[in-house]
């Protein structure tokens, strides 16, 4: 499968496990998405936050040239958002687990992303 095919079915399965993925993995997996000290509040931000992009990530599927903005956002933010909790699991004691879980996951997500995105100009022809 190429990659302008194989794009819009990682769009897909990305934006679920975005609505999904934090929220399960906050109960499923505490140690390795949990960060101490517990915040509920912290937690339903990056929930409902995680929510949102994986929505938009469904809806850019349909037409992932037109959306190379969000695709950008994606493996932007995944790549600071990941070196941001790199740094914070070595600097903060007991937090080692997310080198394990998140942390991998958010470099994972823009490595594929950045493959995966398309370049040229979106086709302006289509509505």
């Amino acid at each position: 499968m190429d990659r302008e095919r194989a794009l819009p079915i990682v769009l897909r399965v990305t934006g679920v496990l975005f609505v999904f993925a934090p929220a399960l993995g906050f109960v499923l997996l505490p140690a390795e998405f949990r960060w101490a000290p517990h915040h509920p509040p912290y937690e339903r931000m990056i929930v409902a936050l995680y929510v949102a992009l994986g929505l938009c990530l469904w809806r850019a599927a349909a037409d992932p040239r037109r959306h190379v903005l969000l695709l950008d956002f994606v493996i932007l933010s995944s790549v600071l958002h990941g070196g941001v909790m790199l740094y914070d699991s070595f600097a903060q004691h007991g937090e080692h687990a997310h080198l394990w879980g998140d942390v991998p996951l958010l470099f994972v997500v823009a490595a594929v992303f950045w493959w995966l995105r398309p370049t040229g100009e979106p086709d302006h022809e289509r509505t």
